[in-house]
């Protein structure tokens, strides 16, 4: 039995919300129908420093089309879809793909991010260097938006250039795909990059081929076509007064030889480090090293088993004099240190629900907000756990969550990556619907983007099915 009227549970929940030392307020309300109750929490600066500042950045209006992900404990970032921020966490901080073969970073180090991204390496530049100064450079508005979001966000002292780096100046055409921005570039080529990135995810555990592997790859390598401004880096360091470079990281899809052309022969024995990807198409690879021996580095390379049908390796130089004194191994990067993220904070809001009010219904939606005036603007999921035989498209949907994830995570919040779910994961999810409903039934991109089950069971219903009515 509900020991509280509905107004009174609202009061005595916010009251038990805000005795958590990372809430400086808190207010719970009830949908309009009644069926659900959200909570809206603004972080205490102390605290939640972290959530703090990202509640004011988004309350200024500075996320726009980015999201907030959470890829690990502790880490909060913007970027644009999910997977594509856990393979750059996983890749840059979990797997320390940068700082290996003797590459590490004094502190207060000058480092230049070349093919930045959303910034992820960035942060962990800084995370090994305190007091680095960094050059992040990305040719895609969009993301640079993202890179700067994301410094301000962590306090990284980070220079940003919204453009690309080559041989010489001037403008050049540059694919961006939104759905799969990492493999974004000036030399990209349709045919190529889908073989890249099938070959990535067929190395996958249980990695099958078929139509819905094919379709997944092409909605992720879905191309907009720009104009970019290019520079060279020697003119970036003239620009920047750049005396020395502790670390060159270079990773941009096919274009590193230019990169290293625009060098300049008077900035060379000022890079200390360089690391790099380098895509080993037409000789490339053992072209990068020779060069790189030329001027005087120690070479290192590897390529990531996942990655082994793909020509993509990773290339590692030092100057034998930089790494004297200094550790041959990096050690890791310390985590960020802001707090607790939303999805941490929202359990232990839920446990401190249960001990206080273990009578109470905890709300099945938190919101991190600046300003208790500001309200969500994500669609409300469905609020009952779908009747698994009713044979509505919910319905199946649900039948097949459970078969991937487990019965406990058919609710509206629970969300397709923080349930382990990947890109191989998506397939699965793709085909079963699709032997059900049909092709069509479900958009590859939605998984990506509103990747939460309620979600995406209020697309499916929503869109019709080809040739049906919407039920």
């Amino acid at each position: 039995m509900n020991d509280f009227t509905d107004s009174s549970r609202e009061r005595a929940l916010a009251e038990v919300l805000r005795t958590h030392p990372a809430v400086a307020d808190a207010a719970v309300i009830e949908s309009t129908d009644g069926r659900r109750l959200s909570a809206r929490i603004v972080p205490d600066p102390g605290a939640a420093p972290m959530l703090h500042r990202s509640a004011a950045l988004e309350a200024a209006g500075r996320l726009g089309d980015l999201s907030w992900h959470e890829p690990a404990s502790g880490v909060r970032v913007a970027g644009f879809n999910r997977s594509e921020t856990d393979f750059l966490h996983r890749e840059i901080f979990a797997e320390n793909a940068y700082f290996r073969h003797g590459i590490t970073l004094p502190p207060g180090a000058v480092v230049v991010d070349v093919g930045a991204n959303i910034g992820m390496f960035t942060l962990c530049a800084a995370l090994h260097s305190p007091g680095a100064r960094v050059i992040a450079v990305e040719p895609v508005a969009e993301l640079a938006e993202a890179v700067a979001l994301n410094a301000e966000l962590h306090g990284v002292d980070a220079t940003l250039l919204c453009g690309a780096l080559g041989r010489a100046e001037g403008e050049t055409e540059f694919t961006f795909y939104p759905n799969n921005s990492v493999m974004s570039g000036r030399f990209a080529d349709a045919s190529e990059d889908l073989a890249v990135l099938k070959g990535y995810l067929l190395t996958g555990q249980n990695a099958e081929k078929g139509a819905q592997l094919d379709r997944l790859v092409a909605d992720r390598m879905r191309a907009e076509h720009r104009r970019v401004r290019v520079t060279t880096l020697a003119c970036l360091a003239d620009e920047l007064e750049l005396r020395h470079i502790d670390l060159l990281k270079i990773d941009v899809e096919k274009a590193e030889a230019e990169v290293l052309e625009g060098v300049g022969e008077a900035l060379w024995p000022r890079i200390e480090q360089i690391v790099m990807e380098v895509h080993d198409t037409d000789g490339r690879l053992d072209t990068v090293l020779k060069e790189l021996r030329s001027r005087g580095f120690e070479v290192a390379h590897e390529q990531d088993p996942r990655l082994l049908l793909t020509p993509c390796h990773n290339v590692y130089a030092r100057r034998p004099e930089a790494a004297a004194g200094r550790a041959l191994e990096a050690a890791s990067a310390s985590p960020f240190d802001g707090g607790p993220t939303q999805r941490e904070l929202e359990q232990e809001l839920r446990e401190l629900i249960a001990r206080s009010l273990p009578s109470a219904v905890p709300p099945d939606r938190f919101a991190v907000v600046a300003d208790l005036a500001v309200v969500g603007g994500q669609p409300a999921a469905p609020g009952a756990v779908p009747d698994l035989a009713d044979g509505s498209r919910t319905a199946i949907l649900a039948r097949i969550w459970a078969g991937l994830f487990g019965a406990e995570a058919v609710r509206p919040d629970a969300d397709f990556f923080d349930l382990g779910g990947d890109s191989l994961t998506a397939v699965r999810l793709l085909a079963e619907v699709e032997a059900e409903l049909g092709e069509g039934a479900l958009a590859p991109d939605l998984i990506f983007t509103d990747s939460t089950f309620g979600a995406l069971a209020a697309a499916m219903e929503t869109d019709p099915l080809p040739g049906r009515a919407v039920s």
